[in-house]
């Protein structure tokens, strides 16, 4: 019995069984706790987890708003842009279709081989094959769908210049956001790849061009492969700007500065709005509508003549001979001379042992102030200016708004640069000379200023003594011509002149054009008054015989009309092409003669009509 006992298995088995129902019980309570908490305490969550990774949301890009002219003619548009994708997981033969598309795209099929071979570690993820197809090539792969299984198009909108380059540097250009950007706070609600205005009106309003992106919400299966389109959110279009631009000048400017390089600016100078704007050598900015390759921004911005550089913002140049209306206000203002003073005009004059020619050899004898102007004396204004002393020039400078910015507000605007003593000891550490207010006098030197620097203060003469902000958007408007953001003429300053003094400086300027020996008569218009300014702003101290390119003057010329009551003022710099009185003045000339052109005469029938006022021939002058 004993050994019976004790051999018997059955207590030892039951405790084993027992020890295993409990364990299994423990992990079914666990388990039932588990699901218990996975779907009543978490329920909402994983729901939401799992709609999540059933559910996609593809962006659908919202147009940028359309930049117009003044008139209402359109400067920026959009276009649709065709993009082809590949989904790798969907292509049956890989081999047929790296040939065809090859082909198709015009790519080497190396390239679409290592796309689609790149692609295969997310086999169900659209590749961006190839962006801005032209619509043939759309229309040749929609017609070859069914023989491509895995390629698909995708549109989205980017922007369209109809006239080219026309006011490429004003407008700017619309590119990605860079991960330089990307890094800044005020970047903080942008996606990589977004596109962004990165210059001109593109860039400075920016956030009412461009719009509110919408998407479609599409259903995936476990693949990742999609099913259904669940929801589509229209995007919402970016708001219209008119701009001040005048198409017809900018035409004009555009046309008569071609082959040029440097600046052509057109103003109203009683207001203040920007009419036309040209930076030679220009960009094309269609070249940002897809992603630029590195190879072609590092042409662009190694280009030795520099085409992203907005001249007429931040060139900055040395104003030459337009100077001499700052001196002549300085001097007028402080009593250093009277309208009437006249002055002997020499062929030079000595300091020490420097001697400081005229631009004209022969000396001109006595003259006053205003045919100083008209003849751009250079040694009457050397002597004005020593007898009225830098800092006077230099407040009156100031004054007109030189060596500071004006706020257009498009970012890296040259301040030019008016030398003061103080300055010059702080730079160099050497004292001013006499020497140093002579060369100032005629805008030569240490003194530099940018083209719309220039425009503004010569329109504050020519409007009797405001110097207005430059502006260059009229309206901001809704895609259903609502106004959401009207802008208006903005006062820096009136300015502290007198209007015997302004009245003087336009009689100068008006006798630059009009009177026999003046500088600028080829700015000449026969039906209409035009006053102006040249100036030759030299460059390098040249040796007898240099005549590079690179070693020419600047050509400058400013000019407003009519020179009663002026309405449209212009200011031209033409690098190294010699004096203004021949490269800047005949621009200036042509898109004045856009804004008043010769009026027409109704004439009774029977009778001729009556001949244009005949045109003196050019006359040999420079400056």
């Amino acid at each position: 019995m004993t050994a019976w006992h004790t051999l018997n298995p059955a207590p030892a088995i039951q405790r084993r069984v027992g020890r295993l129902i409990l364990v299994v019980t423990a992990i079914v309570v666990i388990l039932v706790l588990r699901l218990w908490h996975l779907q009543v305490l978490e329920g909402d969550r994983y729901l939401a987890m799992a709609l999540h990774n059933r559910l996609r949301l593809r962006p659908v890009e919202a147009p940028r708003g359309i930049l117009f002219d003044r008139y209402g003619q359109i400067l920026v548009d959009n276009r649709p842009s065709f993009d082809v994708y590949l989904v790798p997981e969907d292509v049956t033969d890989s081999e047929r279709t790296v040939e065809r598309l090859a082909h198709l795209l015009g790519m080497p099929a190396e390239q679409v081989a290592e796309k689609l071979a790149a692609g295969r570690s997310r086999p169900f993820t659209p590749l961006l094959l190839k962006a801005g197809v032209p619509e043939r090539i759309m229309i040749a792969l929609e017609e070859r769908k069914l023989d491509l299984p895995g390629v698909s198009l995708r549109v989205h909108p980017v922007r369209a210049y109809p006239a080219g380059t026309l006011a490429a540097h004003l407008v700017g250009y619309v590119s990605e956001v860079n991960q330089a950007q990307l890094a800044r706070e005020e970047f903080r609600d942008f996606a990589p790849g977004e596109p962004f205005g990165q210059a001109g009106v593109e860039r400075r309003f920016d956030a009412f061009i461009r719009g509110i992106d919408g998407g479609e919400q599409i259903e995936v299966d476990a693949l990742g492969r999609i099913t259904r389109l669940v929801e589509r959110m229209e995007p919402q279009s970016g708001f219209n700007l008119v701009l001040t631009i005048d198409r017809r000048l900018q035409d004009a400017a555009e046309n008569a500065f071609a082959g040029k390089s440097g600046a052509v600016v057109a103003m109203d100078p009683r207001t203040g709005e920007i009419l036309a704007w040209v930076s030679n050598p220009a960009y094309d900015p269609s070249l940002f509508t897809q992603r630029i390759s590195a190879e072609e921004w590092e042409t662009l911005a190694s280009d030795p003549r520099h085409p992203l550089q907005n001249r007429p913002l931040q060139g900055q140049y040395p104003p030459g001979s337009i100077f001499k209306l700052v001196v002549a206000a300085a001097a007028l203002e402080s009593g250093a001379i009277t309208p009437s003073t006249r002055v002997d005009c020499p062929a030079s004059i000595t300091l020490g042992n420097f001697t400081f020619d005229d631009w004209k050899r022969e000396g001109r004898g006595l003259m006053d102030l205003r045919r100083a102007i008209a003849e751009s004396c250079n040694t009457y204004f050397y002597q004005v200016a020593l007898k009225t002393g830098i800092e006077p020039i230099v407040e009156m400078a100031r004054e007109f708004g030189l060596g500071g910015e004006l706020g257009l507000g498009f970012g890296d605007e040259g301040r030019g640069l008016v030398p003061t003593p103080a300055w010059k000891q702080q730079v160099t550490g050497e004292p001013w000379y006499p020497g140093n207010t002579v060369i100032t006098a005629i805008g030569q030197g240490m003194v530099l200023a940018t083209p719309l620097q220039v425009l503004t203060m010569v329109s504050a003469i020519a409007n009797g003594g405001t110097l207005y902000k430059p502006w260059v958007v009229k309206r901001v408007e809704s895609w259903q011509g609502e106004v959401v953001e009207e802008y208006g003429p903005e006062v820096l300053r009136r300015l502290r002149v007198s209007p015997e003094t302004l009245r003087i400086l336009r009689e100068g300027m008006w006798a630059v054009v009009n009177d026999e020996q003046g500088t600028g008569q080829r700015a000449r218009i026969p039906w209409i008054e035009v006053a102006g300014k040249t100036a030759t702003a030299q460059v390098v101290r040249k040796q007898p015989g240099q005549e590079k390119r690179g070693l020419k003057d600047h050509g400058w010329f400013v000019a407003y009309a009519p020179a009663g009551s002026p309405e449209v003022a212009v200011v031209v710099i033409a690098e190294h092409a010699g004096f203004g009185s021949a490269a800047g003045a005949p621009v200036a000339r042509a898109i004045l003669e856009a804004a008043f052109p010769l009026p027409t005469v109704d004439v009774p029938k029977g009778q001729r009509p009556p001949a244009e006022p005949p045109s003196r021939p050019e006359p040999d002058i420079a400056d």
